[in-house]
């Protein structure tokens, strides 16, 4: 596998995913307004835990065993099997608890949850399966482009009249869509009864992944049934928008992430220990590349982009005489947060394609119980702001623990990459706050655009001038992706 390149590739379909969801997202708050959106964000999350639970870790777990190269129909049925036990036992789970899903959702949608938990379930497995095969852009490309046939679905069903409910079904319809397309179209396994000793196999990895998986999710789920359990919809649905503009932050990590682990994972099996500590340093100097530039950019025009892109004014905040907006600080801390999930999901990948899912699955127990200790008071006393601090303190110790556990650092090199890093993000910084003054800040659509573009040029034109390592990665890149286009 080229690894820049396919790398390059997933994060392109995670760009174009991101952005359907976002012109979507911005779409339906204009519609529905935050409260519409956060009983949305409250279902997605209901689907996304429930099937991260009942699911076991299956997904890495395949992903690991199909790279290995052998076995891989008999792989994908003991993650199917898996898949409609899951889903059946969610289905008894949230018809018994329906009254107070409904309550929360504050809609009569949680006989709905299973089939959204089907739906992505299958999806997720066969983009799993593709990624064993080291067909990890094509994965990307497919899984990202479901949030095109959602949203065509959900605006059809808005235009229709079905108000929220649009929104819902529009999730889980879109998801078979999709899963259908990757299963008929590419992946075109035939299912393969497992034997009880492959079963086990299969099992004891991914009883590991499960941890993993839980503790992945604590972040993109459990704020929004958090806020919207104390706070209501209307504020899930301001973090909601919130993270959909820090996502573009996590779209270069989850690429490295994703391409990372099989091929960890086939090298491991080739024994090129070599070529392992140079895929970590790389994957370690470029998980930041995004995140940590969103970070500061979210510091200085937080409140401004909420207020133009969503119509949504989030109001300010004093801290000693200091007036900051919540958006400002909300978008920086999410930004923060997903850096450090980032730097974590580079470092699980690394420990689970070197058949050492133990480590992994620790950090992830580190994770979960610093989520559950600290989530309600911090909720509590700053809201959606003291949620986001609870993530990224978790996260940064989950990847504390994933970092003592290596056999060797990365090199001096790593740490230059990345403080040059931020330091070009200190540039943009300055850059930002000078226009935005010459403008007297931001007033529309345009002004923001020029503000944005003014800053993501000043933040690469700083980063490739100061660092001849990054310009050359860049050159190469370039060069493999034109060679494939050939």
């Amino acid at each position: 596998m080229n690894v820049g390149a396919e790398v390059s590739k997933r994060f392109v379909a995670n760009v174009l995913g991101t952005v359907a969801g976002f012109a979507g997202t911005v779409y339906f708050t204009q519609l529905l307004g935050t409260t519409g959106l956060g009983v949305y964000a409250i279902f997605t999350s209901f689907q996304m835990a429930a099937a991260t639970m009942v699911t076991f870790g299956l997904f890495s777990a395949v992903t690991k065993r199909v790279s290995e190269g052998e076995n891989q129909a008999k792989h994908f049925t003991s993650g199917a099997l898996i898949v409609l036990v899951g889903t059946a036992l969610s289905a008894v789970a949230f018809a018994a608890a329906a009254p107070l899903v409904n309550d929360i959702l504050d809609a009569e949608a949680a006989l709905l949850v299973p089939l959204g938990i089907l739906s992505w379930s299958l999806m997720r497995l066969t983009g799993a399966f593709l990624e064993g095969k080291g067909q990890v852009a094509l994965a990307g490309f497919l899984e990202n482009g479901r949030y095109v046939v959602i949203v065509g679905i959900q605006t059809a069903l808005l235009v229709a009249g079905q108000g929220v409910y649009a929104l819902l079904w529009g999730l889980v319809l879109g998801q078979f869509a999709t899963f259908l397309v990757a299963y008929l179209g590419y992946a075109r396994v035939i299912p393969a009864l497992p034997s009880r000793e492959l079963v086990g196999d299969f099992v004891s990895f991914s009883k590991y992944t499960y941890l993993q998986s839980l503790g992945s999710q604590l972040f993109k789920q459990a704020d929004y049934l958090v806020l919207g359990q104390l706070f209501g919809t209307s504020a899930a649905g301001l973090y909601k928008i919130s993270f959909t503009l820090t996502e573009a932050a996590m779209l270069f990590s989850s690429a490295l992430s994703d391409v990372s682990l099989p091929e960890f994972s086939r090298l491991k099996a080739n024994d090129r220990g070599d070529r392992i500590r140079e895929l970590l340093a790389k994957s370690l100097t470029y998980t930041g590349l995004f995140a940590i530039p969103a970070l500061g950019g979210g510091l200085v025009v937080g409140n401004d982009l909420l207020r133009v892109v969503y119509g949504t004014d989030p109001g300010t905040v004093s801290f000693g005489g200091v007036v900051l907006g919540v958006g400002n600080l909300l978008i920086a801390v999410l930004a923060l947060a997903n850096l450090a999930n980032g730097y974590r999901s580079v470092l699980e990948s690394y420990f689970l394609g070197t058949n050492r899912p133990r480590i992994s699955a620790s950090s992830s127990v580190v994770l979960i119980v610093t989520y559950a200790i600290f989530v309600l008071p911090l909720a509590e006393l700053a809201g959606t702001i003291g949620l986001g601090l609870v993530t990224t303190l978790s996260f940064g110790g989950s990847c504390l623990l994933l970092w003592r556990n290596l056999e060797y650092r990365p090199t001096r090199e790593v740490a230059a990459d990345v403080g040059s890093q931020a330091a070009a993000t200190l540039s943009m910084m300055l850059v930002v706050a000078a226009v935005y003054v010459l403008l007297g800040g931001v007033s529309g659509v345009l002004s923001l655009a020029l503000v944005l573009c003014v800053g993501g040029l000043a933040y690469f034109a700083s980063l490739l001038a100061a660092n001849g390592r990054l310009r050359n990665d860049a050159w190469w890149v370039v060069r493999d992706l034109t060679g494939e286009m050939r």
